[in-house]
């Protein structure tokens, strides 16, 4: 009977993992962009018990450059070496999220609507012990949406548009607008100038 329990236990040592997976969520974001960046930012978020002591990940880049990276949590420190980011936290963080650093990248130039550029990034952890890479790879691709690309404009959708439709869906005060009030205006005191004058012309006949 021992032999049996015995067996039953060595099979779910088997069956289960000996580790419990860390519970990490990462996120990796556009912030912003215009026709010669894109702005990103990364964040981590941490429960449970588990901790990090740092994070890093590979950039696989298209019609982009690596410009600049600016740590926005001091708890981390950027070291960095070429598209390679690597960062470290002081001492082991646990549970809570953290954005960590922003990161813009240069367009080249060399997009398209139908091959837009693109960042891909791999989060690398040390939840093993030792730093590895092994979780989901997050993308981001560059958005036509209100944008004019070389006199291409690009509607709320992201689908080509005309100019006029473009102005009205993404432009505040476009400039076809502008100088309405002022004629709207003008005409006011125009007709108050010509009904005074008539009302002066009037009342002199009447004298006469």
């Amino acid at each position: 009977m021992k032999k049996v329990i015995s067996l039953i236990v060595l099979a779910i040592m088997v069956i289960l993992p000996m580790k419990v997976n860390a519970a990490y969520s990462f996120d990796f974001k556009e912030v912003a962009e215009d026709d010669t960046t894109l702005t990103t930012e990364i964040s981590v978020t941490i429960t449970g018990s588990s901790t990090l002591s740092q994070i890093g990940g590979t950039l696989t880049m298209r019609h982009v450059t690596l410009g600049s990276v600016t740590m926005t949590d001091t708890s981390w420190t950027n070291v960095s070496t070429g598209s390679s980011l690597l960062f470290k936290a002081e001492s082991n963080v646990g549970a809570g999220t953290y954005k960590i650093a922003t990161v813009i990248f240069n367009k080249d130039g060399s997009a398209t609507a139908t091959d837009p550029c693109y960042v891909n990034w791999t989060p690398c952890t040390d939840e093993t012990g030792s730093f590895v890479c092994g979780n989901t790879p997050i993308e981001i691709s560059e958005t036509y949406v209100c944008r004019n690309v070389d006199g291409t404009f690009y509607g709320k959708n992201g689908t080509v548009v005309t100019e006029e439709v473009y102005n009205s869906e993404c432009v505040s005060n476009p400039q076809t607008g502008n100088f309405l009030p002022y004629v709207v205006i003008l005409t006011g005191i125009a007709l108050a100038v010509v009904v005074f004058t008539v009302s002066r012309r009037n009342n002199k006949l009447y004298k006469i």
